[in-house]
């Protein structure tokens, strides 16, 4: 009898771990090449994760002949295109210099504190980044690029569009 009750005490307890969002861990739902072709998963998951208010989140980088770098980010602002296509927006960064030689990063150059960075990203692997004066809003620098990009998810999927048809 008491190992009943404790098998169901344990059940129990293992069901109230149970996030009703879906999982807690993020998972690659979606992973472009650069010229925007499927690698991996599917663009309608990653919609259907939006739609569901899922966190997303978005991975790219870069290898050159003596460095690597990894980016992952949270969008700011997310849509739809035709129900077929994500663009995303990420927050505007002040970057820091990296020291490549021992591999920390500082805000040592005082005049590269008053740019800002920002990105569009979309699922076709287009990448279109700015660099603006913070003081003026003068658009310093424009390099629209193409990146292979993975794309998170955590949370829940729907299929229905938010729209009312």
């Amino acid at each position: 009898m008491i190992n009943k009750i404790l098998t169901l005490v344990f059940l129990i307890f293992l069901m109230s771990c149970q996030s009703p969002q879906g999982s807690m861990e993020y998972k690659i739902v979606y992973k472009n090449d650069k010229e925007g072709n499927t690698v991996l998963g599917s663009k309608q998951q990653l919609i259907d994760y939006i739609r569901g208010g899922a966190d997303i989140k978005i991975g790219w980088g870069s290898k050159g002949k003596t460095r690597r770098i990894e980016h992952l980010s949270e969008p700011r602002w997310l849509a739809v295109l035709n129900e077929s296509e994500v663009t995303v927006h990420l927050d505007p960064q002040v970057f820091s210099r990296v020291d490549w030689n021992t591999l920390t990063a500082s805000y040592v150059d005082s005049t590269f504190t008053n740019r800002e960075w920002r990105v569009v990203l979309t699922t076709k692997g287009d990448f279109d980044a700015i660099w603006m004066d913070r003081n003026t809003k003068e658009v310093l620098r424009r390099v629209p690029q193409k990146h292979s990009m993975t794309w998170f998810a955590r949370g829940t999927a729907r299929k229905e569009p938010f729209f009312m048809k």
